[in-house]
C-alpha cells in the first residue's frame, strides 16, 4: 500500500493537502473530486487553517471506505461502504460549519 498527496489549490495560493492510498483510489478519480470540490467551494482552502489536511482510506477489519478531515484543532470523519463521492460530500458539511462560525463572529 502506498500512499499519494495532492493538493487542492485556492485561488489565493492556500492548499489542502489530500492523501489517499492509491492502490484503493484511483489518482484521476481523487483529482476529479477534488476538482469538483473546488467548484462548488472555491475559497474553501484560503478559509481553512494552515495545515488542513484530508485523508482517504480503506478501513482493514471492516472494507468500507473512510475520510479524516483535520482543520485546525478540529477532526470530522465520514465513512461508506463503497462510494468515493459520498465521502467528499462531507466537505459541504465542513464549509457549512465555516461559514457560520463566520456569521457568528460578524454579529458579535
Amino acid at each position: 500500500m502506498s500512499t499519494r498527496v495532492l493538493g487542492w489549490k485556492g485561488p489565493k495560493g492556500a492548499t489542502i493537502s489530500v492523501g489517499f492510498e492509491d492502490d484503493v483510489f484511483e489518482p484521476e478519480e481523487m483529482q476529479r473530486q477534488i476538482e469538483s470540490m473546488s467548484e462548488a467551494h472555491p475559497d474553501l482552502p484560503e478559509e481553512v487553517p494552515q495545515g488542513t489536511s484530508f485523508v482517504f482510506a480503506k478501513e482493514p477489519s471492516t472494507g468500507y471506505l473512510f475520510a479524516r478531515f483535520r482543520v485546525g484543532d478540529s477532526v470530522y470523519r465520514s465513512a461508506n461502504q463503497d462510494s468515493l463521492h459520498r465521502l467528499w460530500e462531507s466537505v459541504h458539511f465542513i464549509d457549512g460549519l465555516l461559514h457560520s462560525r463566520h456569521t457568528e463572529k460578524a454579529a458579535s
